[in-house]
């Protein structure tokens, strides 16, 4: 017998230029990894059919610092959505966690990242937006977005 269980914790994500802003909020269950998983899929797929000439590699952008964290489950549920998205495109990662005790709970799976893309952890947004842009990725200032 399995369980449909609902979601706990938040999530946004949205395009701004090459990089793919993921924002977390509240504490996580594996249902919020796979819906993540699911939408950030659509967007990928949306993006792969625009008529670029050349495959594009682009960036993650991670806002955690409203994030509390999440059960193992939902952590092992995240890395399978990372792992696709380095399959499909990902070349460069940034994470903006709000505490050290985040950043403890994410060691591993930030090691492990770095061993698959460009990996960083960013102190701020716009730390985390200059490192992209210094991977060759193109990066739109929040004060461009509505010029795009």
């Amino acid at each position: 017998m399995t369980m449909d269980w609902s979601q706990h914790g938040e999530f946004s994500l949205h395009w701004q230029g090459d990089i793919l802003m993921a924002c977390y909020k509240g504490t996580w269950n594996e249902q919020a990894s796979f819906h993540l998983h699911r939408q950030a899929q659509a967007l990928w797929a949306e993006r792969a059919l625009q008529p670029t000439g050349q495959p594009q590699g682009w960036g993650l952008l991670s806002d955690a610092r409203e994030w509390e964290g999440g059960t193992p489950e939902a952590l092992a549920a995240w890395w399978a959505f990372f792992e696709d998205g380095v399959r499909h495109g990902m070349a460069a990662v940034t994470d903006v966690l709000p505490t050290q005790f985040h950043e403890a709970m994410v060691k591993s799976l930030a090691e492990r990242a770095g061993k698959l893309t460009q990996y960083q952890l960013s102190a701020n947004l716009d730390e985390g937006l200059a490192w992209l842009a210094q991977q060759g990725l193109r990066v739109i200032e929040t004060r461009e977005l509505g010029k795009d």
